[in-house]
């Protein structure tokens, strides 16, 4: 693993920013606990109105802004350019693929019928629920809208403008999208997108600005020598955190003064949404200190930072199950102590680890596992939509 740099200056051996690997860990853990004390401790025992889980609450609506602006960031450094600058064909193949397959793994994980056969036969309150944008779907979609955009310009430092404009826009328009009823105009799958109205939990507005903040920053970051990047992350994502933060008063101030469409300000207000940019900010800056205490360990959160989709669906079908079977997030929701249910937490953080960690371990050493895994998948996927 290595030890701690002798220098003064602690810097990665290679370009990967594992300060940003550590932090969608940290998220990743902060997500898993989150979901699984939602789902299971009694309301009399959490009320998110009040101190202190209205704190709790809010750090816990830190996580898919934290894991957006990373994958943003991260998705910059991926990017191969070809000889014109643009994102190279073979990358942008790639980013294609995998946005597709998180959206389809986003509708499979509510697939509103037992078998295909059954989906004439379904009702509108059925379809609804299954359009409903959840975060996989919201980042296959963006995904799809930062290919776009790695296509349009040459340069990197062209690309971090375009993608810090494009947030902007999104945060504040907003609360004008959300004033619209976009039902009466698109169908629900495409509504579903752009409104909190039938359900969806991560529509394109805002939530989407917060990818494009982090292809923005990672834009600024991969102009910054690799040496420095990591004391750059230590020493100057707190200031910028602040600074945005002091924006984000006096917009909200402003933004007070003016006739804007009726909305909830932790949902669509654009300073709400500086305000959550500005804490990631902050937040870089306690993991980069927190790095250098975890230094030895840096391949190992590299290693959980890239399964974190994985990990994502793995503690969701643990929790809920699939819609094919249940799990206990169903039979015993909103019914347990906080004793349990912070037991239950840790144990699915533990079982989800682990197997991520050991599937990865089989398919590098068993011959053939990855074939092997997938096929299984394949045909039991099948089974279910088929039988």
């Amino acid at each position: 693993m290595g030890a701690t740099p002798q220098n003064s200056t602690f810097t990665s051996k290679s370009s990967r920013l594992f300060i940003l690997d550590l932090a969608r860990c940290i998220a990743m853990i902060m997500m898993v606990q989150g979901h699984t004390i939602d789902a299971l401790v009694h309301p009399q025992f959490l009320n998110t109105a009040e101190f202190p889980w209205n704190i709790w609450n809010f750090f816990r609506g830190l996580t898919a802004p934290i894991f957006l602006m990373v994958s943003g960031a991260v998705h910059v450094f991926a990017m191969k350019p070809d000889s014109t600058g643009r994102m190279g064909e073979e990358t942008m193949i790639r980013r294609i693929r995998w946005a597709l397959i998180l959206l389809s793994v986003g509708y499979l994980l509510v697939f509103p019928a037992n078998r295909i056969f059954d989906l004439p036969f379904l009702n509108y309150d059925s379809w609804k629920l299954f359009f409903q944008s959840n975060i996989l779907q919201l980042v296959g979609v963006s995904l799809l809208l930062v290919v776009w955009l790695c296509r349009s310009f040459y340069s990197v430092r062209s690309l971090g403008i375009a993608a810090l404009i494009i947030t902007i826009s999104i945060f504040m328009l907003t609360p004008f999208v959300h004033a619209i009823d976009w039902f009466q105009y698109l169908p629900e799958p495409v509504g579903a997108f752009l409104s909190y109205q039938h359900g969806s939990l991560f529509p394109i507005f805002p939530f989407a600005g917060f990818l494009f903040m982090g292809v923005s920053f990672g834009a600024y970051l991969k102009q910054v020598a690799p040496a420095e990047r990591d004391n750059f992350l230590l020493k100057k994502s707190a200031l910028i955190g602040l600074v945005i933060l002091a924006v984000a008063g006096v917009l909200a101030f402003v933004l007070g003064q003016l006739p804007l469409p009726n909305h909830e300000f932790m949902m669509s207000n654009p300073a709400f949404m500086l305000i959550r940019v500005g804490i990631i900010f902050i937040f870089f800056s306690f993991t980069a200190w927190f790095h250098k205490k975890l230094y030895r360990f840096r391949e190992l959160y590299a290693f959980l930072s890239a399964k974190s989709f994985h990990v994502y669906v793995l503690h969701l079908v643990i929790i809920y199950g699939t819609p094919w079977f249940s799990s206990f997030g169903r039979y015993y929701g909103k019914s347990q102590s906080l004793e349990v249910s912070a037991l239950a937490a840790l144990l699915i953080i533990a079982i989800t680890l682990t197997t991520i960690y050991l599937v990865d371990y089989l398919q590098k050493n068993v011959n053939r596992a990855p074939e092997i895994l997938r096929f299984s998948l394949g045909t039991m996927l099948a089974y279910a939509l088929l039988r």
